[in-house]
């Protein structure tokens, strides 16, 4: 009884009909397989350059005389184009190594011997990264492509004695119980970037207990439910200074709503091959699930890029310093012993 009227909330506020499941969950498998590691970041290009500044620093920007105001779609005025360019490297791109890798590192507290499984591993990324400190780690992943990929990088940095992968369905809680029978418990679970994209928390977090020894760490990474897409939505103003002339670009998002958000698609990176279906949760549906299978929250981290902005990305999530683009969190088991 608790488990359907749970589930009905949820429906309520936003997450798609339990008989819709099965075909968004197809749709997003054959969009990563396509996709097949291939990460791209845009590039933006400015024409017209002078000075302007992001939130009273200095970047370049186009000089069009007008205040403007643009959102999602990059767009300042006329004078700012889209291409896309820069494949990710074995690392991720900059997302993954100022925002992303750090956070897991910290969380996943990561000792000499322990073991580590990543789910939703795609190429391998983090799986190399704890596979550099010496752990021996399994990716669990739908596209085979992608997989294969990840061990291509892994055997170039010798590191293929350490990582396995390994097919399996994270929307199939049967599949992952299965896969873990006779086999002994990892210390550290990992999944990024991978809640979004998977229709329902249901499975995986019924599976994660199976999956965790007594004292082990779950570390989860996805965009920001508050302030990344489909709910946050980035905007900038553009407008001169009568006191000094300068261009002052002003960054803000904006979150037009937030508890009741239905699927959309979604591009992941400008340009790739099939767009994704991405599944806003406010905190608690996004919580939920992993408190009702026993795991507890105990620690949480929202981190943003630092430094300077990006002089020819108006977009950028560098211009956003304010606004955290990540939720990183760790679960646990509720009773350790």
């Amino acid at each position: 009884m608790a488990q359907h009227i749970h589930e009905h909330i949820q429906l309520q506020h936003g997450t798609p009909d339990v008989n819709d499941f099965a075909e968004y969950n197809r749709e997003n498998l054959v969009a990563w397989d396509e996709m097949a590691g291939e990460w791209e970041t845009n590039q933006v290009t400015v024409t017209q350059p002078t000075s302007a500044s992001v939130n009273g620093q200095n970047i370049t920007t186009s000089d069009n005389g007008q205040n403007v105001t643009a959102s999602d779609s990059g767009q300042i005025a006329t004078a700012i184009t889209r291409s896309s360019s820069g494949i990710q490297d074995d690392d991720g791109n900059d997302m993954f190594t100022q925002c992303l890798l750090p956070r897991v590192e910290e969380l996943a507290e990561w000792k000499a011997g322990e073991t580590v499984l990543d789910l939703g591993a795609g190429n391998g990324i983090l799986g190399r990264m704890f596979a550099r400190k010496g752990a021996h780690v399994t990716g669990l992943d739908f596209s085979e492509k992608m997989m294969a990929r990840g061990h291509e990088r892994d055997v170039r940095e010798n590191l293929d004695h350490r990582i396995t992968y390994d097919r399996i369905d994270l929307m199939d809680f049967d599949q992952m119980a299965n896969y873990m029978q006779g086999k002994e418990k990892f210390d550290i679970v990992t999944c990024s970037t991978t809640l979004k994209s998977l229709p329902s928390l249901q499975p995986i977090a019924r599976a994660l207990p199976l999956m965790l020894k007594p004292n082990g760490r779950i570390v989860i990474v996805d965009l920001h439910p508050a302030f990344s897409k489909p709910a946050g939505h980035r905007g900038m103003e553009l407008y001169e200074d009568g006191n000094t002339g300068q261009q002052i670009l002003s960054t803000y998002i904006k979150v037009p709503k937030y508890l009741n958000i239905k699927p959309s698609k979604s591009e992941a990176v400008r340009g790739q091959p099939k767009p994704l279906w991405v599944f806003h949760r406010p905190f608690w549906s996004l919580m939920q699930p992993f408190f009702d299978n026993k795991l507890v929250l105990d620690a949480m981290r929202e981190p943003a890029f630092q430094g300077q902005p990006v002089l020819q990305q108006a977009q950028s999530y560098h211009n956003f310093q304010q606004t955290p683009m990540l939720l990183a969190f760790r679960l646990r088991h509720a009773d350790r012993t």
